[in-house]
């Protein structure tokens, strides 16, 4: 199909350290538009996104820019004067051309509809990122001059098959779909099973990670999960060797980070690894050794063993500690921007940011909506092991690829229906209360009654809602209240025990 060009087009970025990545930008933005204006960053403003200004200042950064033969004008945006509707005010362009590994463009794409025009986003390379480049300067200098080295495990080490870790629960659920595997598992978990595992994971932190825990173990999820579901310990036992089974079957290496620990290990460096993880470090280690025998002998400590969490500092701390660590000759490779560098920088510790593991911003966003989806799971996950073997791929060589413009859910796209009864009423109609109205109904729940106190006003837009009195006719098995705020729940929650309505019937969980 041949795609429509435009006029003129629009790039924005820092472009530091000029590579392959941002020439294709440029190139199949041009391919797309007969003039094309190149928004360069100010070394003010980028300092202002990212924290740290760009290693190439700006002037030699727009020479650079302006000299690639797609480009056909350089603009600088500076601080003040970035927000890209009144750039295109004073610069009008028909269509804006971005990667699609960040973002919530949203916003900014119906601002740009309403003045006619369009945004296109392009397969975004990782591998060849400016980011990724200072990150491997870093790594060339420190993993040679510095003694102990730690790294993060997932996405760091290893990384699933599946898209999201949500993606293993989803892949239970459509095992346990075979009645022959687990008998006596109750229907409802069987049906439920990828929504009540995420669910009660959050319940057992709010009910054990107190006090001076910082972490739960993966016993007690299980725990939490079979009393609220009357499960017998033989029943979450299997649950627990299901789940065991499929991290081990869907796990894969990092092989550039666990070829460099190779290396570091064989030139004599001292090699730690430090999990932010319900699981232990027998059970780490147990699926570890099933991609690759260098982690036999490592130290590993988890937070589920610790009790203590690199996102606090604490882990780390309890590491230096333990391993009598001099923090000077300390370097931590790990993918999480907040525990894995913020955390550790502020404790002195030198870092590497690993993020070749990432899902784009599209596949994130698609995942968001669809994590229960197992055979998408493992479809977007195949793309991220794509790009891992270098291949430049998208969602776009996903054959037939979801409608990323429906937006089925929005507030309530991540809400635990399955832990919910299969008779449920509703309270709220508004944003929320609308979304989880659709979802219940994809998801074959029954609701009895849907009500909210501006009953009239909204049946004037044909939802079926009911004035609150209408819950006084029973028939449903629990009560589900469609609000975001803890505060206004407890104040619903109130009114409706004045009702007669069980305490112990009506569910509030905020997405």
């Amino acid at each position: 199909m041949l795609l429509k060009k435009y006029g003129r087009g629009y790039v924005q970025g820092t472009f530091d350290l000029f590579h392959v990545g941002h020439l294709n930008l440029f190139k199949r933005a041009k391919e797309r538009c007969d003039y094309l204006i190149a928004g360069v960053v100010s070394d003010e403003l980028n300092e202002v996104y990212k924290g740290a200004k760009p290693y190439v200042p700006y002037e030699e950064r727009a020479a650079l820019v302006g000299a690639c033969k797609y480009v056909d004008e350089v603009i600088r945006v500076d601080v003040g004067h970035d927000d890209k509707v009144k750039i295109w005010e004073q610069h009008p362009f028909d269509c804006h051309f971005c990667g699609d590994d960040h973002g919530n463009w949203g916003p900014l794409i119906a601002a740009l509809h309403e003045r006619g025009s369009e945004v296109e986003f392009f397969p975004y390379t990782e591998s060849t990122s400016s980011t990724r480049l200072r990150e491997e300067l870093k790594k060339r200098i420190l993993y040679h001059e510095d003694d102990v080295m730690s790294f993060d495990v997932f996405d760091t080490l290893v990384t699933r098959k599946v898209a999201t870790p949500r993606g293993i629960f989803a892949l239970m659920q459509e095992a346990l779909a075979d009645e022959n595997l687990l008998p006596g598992l109750p229907r409802r978990v069987r049906k439920g099973f990828c929504d009540m595992r995420w669910y009660y994971e959050r319940v057992a932190r709010e009910h054990w990670q107190k006090d001076n825990r910082e972490d739960i173990t993966f016993g007690e999820i299980y725990k939490c999960l079979g009393e609220a579901e009357g499960l017998s310990e033989e029943l979450l036992q299997g649950l627990m060797r299901l789940e065991l089974e499929l991290e081990e079957r869907n796990l894969v290496g990092i092989e550039e980070n666990t070829g460099q620990l190779k290396k570091l290990l064989a030139s004599g460096h001292r090699v730690i690894l430090i999990s932010d993880m319900y699981l232990g470090e027998k059970e780490i280690r147990s699926l570890l050794v099933t991609v690759d025998e260098v982690f036999r002998d490592i130290t590993i400590y988890s937070s589920a063993d610790m009790q203590k969490g690199k996102w606090s500092g604490n882990g780390y701390r309890l590491v230096k500690e333990r391993e009598r660590l001099d923090i000077f000759y300390w370097v931590h490779t790990g993918d999480n921007k907040g525990s894995d560098i913020g955390k550790a920088k502020e404790l002195g510790i030198k870092t590497v940011y690993y993020n070749g593991a990432a899902l784009t911003r599209r596949e994130s966003e698609l995942m968001s909506k669809r994590e229960e989806d197992a055979a998408l799971q493992l479809a977007v996950g195949k793309l991220r092991l794509r790009r891992l073997q270098g291949e430049d791929v998208s969602l776009d060589a996903l054959p037939g690829l979801p409608d990323e413009q429906e937006v089925p859910f929005g507030l309530a796209n991540r809400y635990p229906v399955g832990v919910l009864a299969d008779r449920v009423a509703l309270y709220g109609a508004g944003r929320m209360g609308r979304d989880l109205y659709a979802l219940l109904q994809n998801r074959g729940k029954k609701v009895v009654c849907w009500v909210d106190k501006q009953a009239e006003a909204l049946q004037g837009q044909e939802l079926p809602v009911e004035t609150v009195e209408g819950l006084q006719r029973g028939g449903f098995e629990q009560l589900v209240i469609a609000v975001k705020s803890r505060e206004k729940a407890d104040e619903i929650r109130g009114e409706l025990m004045a009702m007669g309505i069980a305490k112990e019937t009506v569910f509030w969980s905020a997405c």
